[in-house]
């Protein structure tokens, strides 16, 4: 607790001193960024209970990769810690707003019966309203790759209750066309998924900021080689090989 108080302190006292720095420059508006990978600071990725049921009906699936961790057993949520964000102030009058925000280490795996990728060290960028994340297929890794089109649904609040506190809210998750060519290549989608991707809202991101710490995470980059899920055809045909190879060495002794 005497450890808590002294770094919200220190960051008080450190926040002062640049408002008042900042305040006999000229500049207009000044980018802070601020690590918060030892801070409470997380992001929430609801899927849309359309979608889940979607995917879950032709057998697909999402699970939690590095940082993420799944926050119900049965619906497709995953938190996702803060691991940096980036913000504008402005001086006259003083306010605000967001510019970028990373979650790095954390990474989601979405599978078919043919296919799969991942998504992983995920960024957002405000000024364009898109989500990117490293793209992993088992053709390679597209760095910093625009997944998802966003809308802010609850602007950046601040709230000095008990420390600096923030929460946003982003709704209507739709995939970038790029997005879309890339999720039917490497899930093996039909052409009737194919067709309908565009218009699906795959959910919302809450993110909520708060000074209390943490001490269990990393801000290092989740990296991966994509091993693809293999098909039903193929585990039976693995199965049976297995099986065979079993009752052969068997019949040899």
């Amino acid at each position: 607790m005497a450890y808590q108080f002294k770094s919200s302190l220190k960051l008080a006292s450190a926040s002062i001193g640049f408002v008042a720095a900042t305040m006999c420059t000229p500049a207009s508006a000044i980018t802070m960024t601020l690590p918060t990978t030892n801070l409470d600071a997380n992001s929430v990725f609801s899927f849309n209970s359309d979608v889940q049921d979607i995917m879950s009906n032709m057998g697909m699936y999402v699970t939690g990769l590095g940082n993420s961790k799944q926050t119900s057993p049965t619906a497709w949520s995953f938190n996702m810690p803060v691991t940096e964000v980036s913000l504008n102030m402005n001086l006259l009058p003083l306010s605000l707003s967001p510019v970028s925000g990373k979650a790095s280490g954390s990474a989601l795996g979405i599978y078919s019966e043919d296919g799969g990728l991942q998504l992983a060290n995920f960024s957002l960028d405000f000024k364009r309203n898109v989500l990117s994340a490293d793209l992993i297929t088992t053709s390679g890794t597209s760095k910093n790759f625009d997944v998802y089109n966003f809308n802010v649904a609850q602007g950046l609040h601040l709230s000095t209750s008990g420390g600096l506190s923030m929460q946003m809210s982003l709704t209507q998750m739709k995939l970038t066309s790029g997005a879309q060519s890339a999720f039917s290549q490497a899930l093996a989608l039909p052409t009737f998924a194919v067709a309908i991707l565009g218009n699906l809202d795959f959910g919302k991101l809450d993110i909520n900021i708060s000074p209390s710490l943490r001490f269990n995470v990393s801000d290092k980059a989740y990296t991966a080689s994509m091993v693809p899920e293999l098909p039903s055809s193929g585990m039976l045909a693995l199965g049976l090989f297995g099986l065979a190879l079993t009752m052969r060495r068997k019949m040899q002794r």
